[in-house]
C-alpha cells in the first residue's frame, strides 16, 4: 500500500489570518517540492492532503496532455511576438517536453465559494516559464480539468468559479 501523503512544515502563513495555512510537499507533475496554500475555512488539512494525493498527484494523462498543449500554444505565441533569446531546444519542445521549461513553486487550493457542498476542489499552480520570465505562469485546474495555462493573473478562486444566477440561489 502506498504511503499517505502528508504536508510538511504546516503552519499559519499570515498571523493576521490564522485560517490561511501552508505546508510543503511533492508535486508529482513537476517532480519538485512546492508550497501548498489553503484556507481552513474552505477545507481541512486532511481534505487538502487527500486532494493532493488522490487527484493532483495522480492527474490523468488527458489532463497532463491538455496542460502541455496549452503551454505549447502559449509558448509559440510568445516566442513569435518578441525577439528575446530563448534556451536551446525550447522552440522545438513539444508535448511533455515542455514541462522541462516550466517550474512551479506554489499551489493554492480552493473550495467552491458558491457551493460549500461541492467536493470538487480547484487549484492554481504558480511559477514561471523559460518563454515568459517577466509575467510568471499560472495553471488553473478544477478537479482534474484544465481551465487555463498562461501568464500569472492572480485571480485565485474567481479564475475557477464564476458567480452566476445559478450559484446565488
Amino acid at each position: 500500500m502506498a504511503e499517505k501523503f502528508h504536508l510538511e512544515h504546516v503552519g499559519v502563513v499570515d498571523t493576521s489570518d490564522e485560517n490561511f495555512m501552508s505546508g510543503f510537499g511533492l508535486l508529482t507533475l513537476f517532480q519538485c517540492n512546492v508550497e501548498y496554500r489553503f484556507s481552513t475555512e474552505d477545507m481541512s488539512l486532511e481534505e487538502a492532503e487527500c486532494y493532493i494525493q488522490d487527484v493532483l498527484n495522480h492527474l490523468p494523462d488527458e489532463t497532463i496532455n491538455e496542460i502541455c498543449i496549452k503551454a505549447c500554444e502559449w509558448k509559440t505565441v510568445k516566442m513569435s511576438s518578441d525577439t528575446m533569446e530563448y534556451p536551446n531546444g525550447l522552440a522545438q519542445a513539444f508535448g511533455r517536453e515542455i514541462l522541462g521549461y516550466m517550474e512551479v513553486g506554489e499551489v493554492d487550493l480552493y473550495r467552491n465559494p458558491y457551493d460549500r457542498n461541492d467536493n470538487t476542489f480547484g487549484v492554481t499552480l504558480g511559477g514561471g516559464t523559460e518563454w515568459d520570465t517577466e509575467n510568471g505562469m499560472e495553471i488553473v485546474i478544477l478537479g482534474s480539468k484544465v481551465i487555463e495555462v498562461g501568464e500569472y493573473l492572480g485571480y485565485g478562486k474567481s479564475a475557477i468559479w464564476k458567480e452566476t444566477l445559478e450559484n446565488s440561489k
